[in-house]
């Protein structure tokens, strides 16, 4: 599982050691894992499941991978993931998660972190046909007290990366075969660059001090049943992210104002620039509306056929974008 030759016995210690301490403990040992690495000039982490048995519970046969909880909610036996030979990118296993209703839930598994600078964080996601997936990255190492951003693989082959509810990136894959998704995360520059099977997707902001831990759960888009595979987990070192957008400052920036909002059957857009691409997405990132339009200088109208709730509004002219929520209420 480890790839960081010749400490396997030192590790033993550790193992032993951590076990028997309270779970609090535990939570250490990826940290000293990345420690010992980075002294030994290894890889850093690396899981692809080929170490255990199918059907076997990740959180008891890893020290790495915990059950979900919370400060005011215990974790439960029914949150456990399972070791799966049904579809693996490399070898025979993958880490299954499988929603029981469209809502999500209630497998929820952590790899815990807790490291900050500059890291590499890889894994493969399988998302058969019909389905969908989710994941999320908490600030850090104790659950559910903040999370850094949130990433849902929706059954249409969107894949969408929310932001404190916004979605900033998002992109394509498909189902029905693995995708690489490689973030490049940095937690005192506070960026992040997203990539997908190896193409730069876009680079997004990292609030979090840390990179606390990885939240794989039984979710998805909310309309389909949540099925998904994990694969070839990577932590590493990564080089410091630089902002990508000193390239691009001297490009004129999209401004756009809309309105009413709330709005029940049309919007009125104006913009700074005649031609571009108009999104209404929902906060699933599903795109619900596009248009190419080539009269927004002197306002233009969007006719609405939508159902009450929050949407973004997104306007690119390819190079730049403006994103705003916009609330339909009928």
């Amino acid at each position: 599982m480890f790839g960081i030759p010749g400490v396997a016995t030192y590790f033993a210690g550790v193992k032993s050691y951590l076990d028997s301490k309270p779970f609090s403990m535990k939570q250490l040992f990826l940290p000293i894992l990345l420690l010992a690495a980075c002294s030994l000039n290894a890889q850093l982490f690396t899981d692809d499941f080929e170490a255990y048995a199918a059907g076997d519970s990740i959180s008891t046969v890893s020290d790495v991978w915990v059950l979900w909880y919370t400060a005011t909610a215990p974790s439960s036996p029914t949150f456990e993931a399972y070791v799966s030979d049904e579809v693996a990118q490399s070898g025979t296993k993958s880490l299954k998660l499988e929603g029981a209703t469209p809502a999500g839930g209630p497998q929820d598994i952590v790899l815990v972190a807790g490291i900050e600078g500059q890291y590499e964080v890889t894994f493969s996601m399988f998302v058969p046909e019909g389905n969908s997936g989710y994941y999320n990255v908490q600030e850090n190492q104790i659950p559910g007290q903040a999370w850094a951003f949130s990433t849902t693989l929706a059954s249409d082959g969107t894949i969408s990366f929310d932001f404190d509810g916004v979605i900033l990136l998002a992109g394509q894959y498909a189902s029905n075969s693995w995708v690489t998704i490689t973030h490049y995360i940095d937690t005192d520059s506070d960026l992040m660059d997203v990539y997908l099977n190896g193409e730069f997707l876009g680079q997004a902001p990292y609030d979090g001090v840390q990179v606390g831990g990885v939240n794989f759960y039984a979710a998805g888009d909310t309309q389909t049943l949540p099925l998904y595979y994990v694969d070839d987990v990577i932590v590493d070192i990564a080089d410091p992210v630089v902002p990508v957008v000193d390239a691009v400052a001297k490009l004129p920036q999209v401004e756009c104002t809309f309105g009413p909002n709330p709005a029940s059957n049309q919007i009125r857009l104006q913009a700074n620039l005649d031609q571009a691409t108009v999104r209404i997405m929902g906060l699933d990132g599903k795109v619900v509306l596009q248009e190419v339009r080539n009269d927004l200088m002197n306002g233009a109208d969007l006719v609405l056929d939508l159902r009450n709730g929050v949407y973004l509004v997104e306007i690119s002219d390819g190079t730049s974008r403006s994103t705003q929520r916009l609330v339909v209420q009928k």
